[in-house]
């Protein structure tokens, strides 16, 4: 068997031109070295799922160029759990996978690539990438570290929230997923959750489809829905439990709340197709989304 179907054995691919598209969507642009090499990564990129590490190598070849003049490279699959260390680079790309095989696999990819030109700019985890953010919060004795944020995973949408409350303040998450259900299960989270995240695009990529197919995905409320509510108790949001209002559990173990929709919120139907003209076809789905500030008056 060749090499290429033994890595196909491994983990599904992802094509350079939509690898293109998704790293032209978080418009990465870290300036040339210019600091100490004892500061903090000013850009951090978490890349969930790093299968063959194709992905993460347009990842590492964006940030390269702030890293000039920096030639050691972090590999820290023997230990997942290491508390994070000041890596002296100013771009760093977070690059985790559940599976051994997988990260030990798209090392040998990055090294052999160019004599390993851009291992240096990589650090690979193995792990939960929920469970890899709490421990990366814990050790730094902050909130958020991420610029920007992809998840390509089956289960995407069960890591946004995590991933929400590690990204910046304008930071971009990317959502790379083979069906728009699963971009649907992310927007219905996004909602019922309130978190801050406001949806710019979401782009169908697929062979032949230069730049992507923008759809039209959102909510909406039939027009004979639209009248006044009268307000109940709804679930604890984004802010209640990251402004200090006590965890999610804390506010419904008294029986009070339930989480889910309220009633302002019942009715809305999802939209999910391509922009008028467009014809339906094969292939997967980027959504992007961008981090709000939390208002201080939310509700």
């Amino acid at each position: 068997m060749s090499s290429l179907g033994r890595n196909l054995e491994i983990s599904s691919s992802i094509y350079p031109s939509d690898a293109n598209l998704i790293v032209n969507l978080l418009d990465l642009h870290p300036h040339e070295w210019r600091r100490p090499p004892t500061d903090e990564p000013e850009t951090e990129v978490l890349e969930a799922g790093t299968g063959h590490g194709a992905l993460t190598l347009h990842l590492a070849r964006a940030v390269h160029a702030a890293n000039a003049g920096r030639h050691t490279s972090i590999v820290d699959i023997g230990n997942p759990q290491k508390k994070h260390a000041n890596l002296g680079c100013r771009a760093l790309i977070h690059t985790v996978d559940v599976s051994r095989k997988c990260s030990e696999h798209a090392i040998k990819i990055v090294s052999d690539f160019r004599q390993g030109l851009y291992l240096r700019d990589v650090q690979f985890h193995v792990g939960s990438v929920s469970e890899w953010i709490d421990q990366q919060m814990n050790a730094r004795g902050k909130g958020t570290f991420l610029s920007h944020a992809v998840l390509d995973l089956p289960s995407s949408h069960s890591h946004v929230e995590k991933a929400t409350s590690a990204l910046h303040v304008d930071g971009k998450l990317v959502l790379f997923n083979p069906s728009i259900t699963q971009i649907n299960q992310a927007m219905e989270l996004v909602k019922t959750r309130r978190l801050p995240l406001h949806l710019e695009r979401v782009v169908e990529v697929g062979p032949a489809m230069t730049g992507g197919r923008i759809w039209d995905v959102r909510f909406v409320r039939p027009r004979a829905l639209n009248k006044e509510l009268p307000p109940r108790p709804t679930a604890p949001t984004y802010e209640d439990v990251h402004r200090g209002a006590g965890s999610a559990e804390a506010v419904t173990s008294g029986g009070a709340v339930e989480e889910g929709i309220s009633d302002a919120d019942e009715g809305y139907q999802m939209v999910c197709r391509p922009k008028v003209g467009d014809r339906v076809s094969g292939g997967g789905f980027v959504a992007l989304w961008s981090k709000n500030k939390i208002r201080k008056d939310a509700e």
